[in-house]
């Protein structure tokens, strides 16, 4: 049942968290779909970045992120157990951090890839992630209430 809620929850965050970064691309003059190449260079490499690549990069780093989402979402479902709903929605802010810190200064690096981030605000990067924990925690306290299949 947690694992099933979390990966939903996780969705759910990964909608909320490329919605909000697409909102704000053009408010902080961003490249929204070169952050979504990017995403796909861990699978694709450099080929994710190459000029002519159309949509392959673009598919391949929209699953990447809603599946890394996804698979932080069980994490949370697992650790938050059953809080209150404002206990669960603070705990979504400050669990968007530590994934920040998590992907930015272990997970990335690991895989090689570190160099992603840099030139990222880190302002920017930490509100997305904070956003993400949110939408993670509303997520969690909607599959809560659904009633049972």
């Amino acid at each position: 049942m947690r694992l099933r809620d979390g990966a939903l929850a996780g969705l759910v965050g990964g909608i909320v968290s490329a919605a909000w970064g697409l909102a704000m691309s053009p408010i902080l003059g961003t490249d929204m779909l070169r952050e979504t190449r990017l995403a796909a260079m861990p699978l694709l490499g450099v080929a994710a970045t190459r000029p002519g690549n159309g949509a392959l990069p673009l598919l391949v780093g929209g699953a990447s992120h809603l599946g890394v989402s996804i698979a932080w979402g069980i994490a949370f479902a697992l650790a938050c157990g059953r809080r209150s709903p404002s206990a669960t929605l603070a705990a979504g802010g400050l669990f968007g951090v530590v994934v920040w810190l998590a992907m930015h200064h272990v997970v990335l690096p690991i895989m090689g890839v570190g160099w992603i981030v840099r030139g990222f605000s880190t302002a920017r990067a930490i509100t997305e992630h904070v956003v993400y924990g949110i939408g993670v925690a509303l997520g969690l306290l909607w599959t809560r209430r659904r009633p049972e299949g």
